[in-house]
């Protein structure tokens, strides 16, 4: 449960500063990645999260902006 509260945190303050990344939970049939642009997107993360949470979910993707597709820049 902390897990989840210190990355929407972390993830949060980039959104506040008005970044670009994308999220995907490793999980069979969670193939696409869900992008997050700026402070209006604090809610779907937070929904994510908690979705993932509640999954049970182990790893979550992060993909930067500059990121390539098939390019994995972050695991949490």
């Amino acid at each position: 449960m902390e897990r989840f509260a210190k990355l929407f945190e972390t993830l949060s303050k980039r959104l506040e500063n008005d970044e670009t990344f994308a999220l995907r939970m490793q999980m069979a049939g969670e193939g696409k990645f869900k992008d997050f642009h700026g402070e209006n997107e604090i809610p779907a993360l937070r929904e994510f999260l908690e979705h993932a949470e509640k999954q049970d979910v182990q790893d979550i993707v992060i993909r930067d902006a500059e990121a390539r597709e098939s390019v994995v820049s972050e695991m949490v």
